[in-house]
């Protein structure tokens, strides 16, 4: 009987994920392939998209290594810690140096990792992520004539300035605790820094640009199917089902187009129902709905812009009416519906798509697949449409008649549309989709959502815990120690808890 000594244990080299290679490189509108993603490289991204060798060097601005929050239509949305601004996270001087006698924690060994990446030709390049110790980092800039050597005095005028980064660690009290890590750096030339002003401003107003272009694209395209209706024959194939087809694609391409860039709100009502329950920043939502209002209207402009020979042919003696085209740019209830019918079909309707809304963005349920949100809340608009758009013009959306009005009042439209049907834009437009958005956004908290950042989720006295917080906080930004005291009293005593 021979003895065989055992098998040596094999090292995955990566080759069966690999065996395609130009699925990495080739362009695809159908998106990143749905495999398992590769290791992140030089190459790579968590989609597999192929970047060329240098890009991430020179185009520093594309991506942000740093784990933030993302609202987007286009995806699930993030789990926030909220009302609890008391509680710092990431903030320096936190960190605890090891007593004496104290195991020390085992450096992270990614040996295996990057020989992976290796056998498959790349090198990696790995994030630190959540896990990164807090710390404080101190530059020193030193003035070297040549980075690692000495040189003669004199040479090398133009050698670039290198940074010496050191990260210490404090205590909690302040003291130092000794370096963390070490490491030089050096400034690359401005060649390599290909970026002008505007990138730099884009990068500072990403999120309104983003989201004024992709309302501007939504309101232009479902404007213009809307008028494509009006002005055809009679003996034309388009029907009114068409304008509710276009509506529905014209959201989708909008989040498509904007959803990385702002979230792709592309409606005020959203923007304060996301606020309000999921705990998207409350200081954006002024700046979202302005950039919502103005796209409208910009597409709205735009929309006129195609159409206006065919709406100047149905108008009367070429006078722009309210009563001929008008409602092709913004929503106004049928003659014979009356006030009360008309505010509830929109707040119903607006209920059904923040419910919706909230659900496919909720990863405890059951969300769409990547990149699939964006054509389901298309359909989503399509039905709501269809199913409650008859009476109404099917709004659903402050801003897609608010900025279309203010639109037709800039073309020559009468101004008669702003007292029509008793100032139907305040109390039906805004005031009926904004309660309904939110009365959908309590009901689904109610019977399905279990995060914890919902407020119908949160108890009375952790309400009120999480008021006093917020009131410590504002009370120590204003100066005021001494009520800053008192409520830092109350919270350590429990004094809430105990009422």
């Amino acid at each position: 009987m021979s003895h065989r000594p055992p098998n040596a244990p094999r090292k995955s080299t990566m080759r069966s994920t690999r065996t395609n290679k130009t699925s990495n490189t080739a362009h695809n509108l159908a998106g990143p392939p749905s495999r398992p993603p590769l290791p992140r490289t030089d190459r790579t991204d968590a989609h597999n998209t192929y970047y060329a060798q240098g890009y991430r060097a020179l185009n520093p601005l594309m991506e942000n290594s740093e784990p933030r929050p993302s609202f987007s239509l286009a995806r699930t949305f993030p789990h926030q810690v909220r009302w609890g601004a008391g509680k710092k996270t990431g903030s320096p001087k936190t960190v605890e140096p090891a007593e004496k006698g104290e195991t020390q924690t085992a450096p992270w060994d990614r040996e295996d990792e990057v020989e992976q990446a290796a056998a498959a030709g790349e090198d990696a390049e790995w994030d630190v992520g959540d896990e990164a110790v807090e710390s404080e980092t101190s530059t020193q800039v030193d003035r070297l004539s040549q980075a690692g050597r000495d040189v003669e005095e004199g040479e090398n005028d133009d050698t670039p300035e290198v940074q010496h980064r050191r990260v210490d660690a404090f205590r909690k009290d302040g003291e130092w605790a000794g370096n963390v890590a070490e490491e030089d750096t050096v400034e690359g030339d401005a060649e390599d820094h290909p970026f002008n002003h505007w990138a730099l401003l884009r990068l500072r107003f990403q999120r309104p640009l983003a989201e004024w272009l992709g309302t501007t694209i939504y309101s232009f395209i479902g404007i213009s199917g809307t008028l494509a209706v009006q002005t055809s024959s009679p003996s034309s194939p388009l029907t009114p089902q068409s304008q509710y087809w276009t509506w529905g694609f014209a959201t989708m391409l909008a989040i498509y187009i904007s959803g990385g860039g702002s979230g792709a709100f592309l409606n005020p009502a959203l923007t304060i129902l996301l606020s309000v329950f999921r705990g998207f920043p409350a200081r954006r939502v002024p700046t979202y709905i302005l950039a919502q209002i103005l796209g409208c209207f910009t597409g709205a402009l735009l929309a006129f812009a195609v159409y206006r020979d065919g709406i100047l042919m149905l108008s009367e003696d070429g006078v722009l009416s309210a009563e001929t085209t008008a409602t092709a740019f913004y929503t106004q209830p049928k003659e014979w519906m009356g006030n009360g019918s008309a505010f509830l079909t929109e707040l119903l309707g607006t209920a059904v798509v923040g419910i919706s809304i909230l659900a496919l963005g909720d990863s405890g349920n059951s969300p769409p697949g990547a990149g699939m949100h964006a054509f389901v809340i298309g359909l989503l608009i399509t039905t709501a449409t269809m199913a409650l758009g008859q009476g109404t013009g099917g709004c659903f959306n402050p801003a897609r008649d608010l900025g279309p009005r203010l639109a037709t009042m800039v073309v020559g439209y009468n101004r008669g549309m702003w007292s029509a049907r008793d100032w139907w834009w305040i109390w039906g437009a805004w005031g009926a989709t904004v309660t309904g958005a939110l009365l959908g956004g309590f009901v689904y908290d109610v019977c399905v959502f279990k995060g914890g950042e919902s407020p119908v989720n949160y108890s009375w006295r952790r309400w009120k815990v999480e008021g006093l917080k917020e009131e410590k906080v504002w009370t120590e930004r204003l100066g005021m120690r001494r009520k800053t005291k008192d409520l830092q009293k109350r919270l350590e005593e429990g004094a809430v808890e105990k009422e």
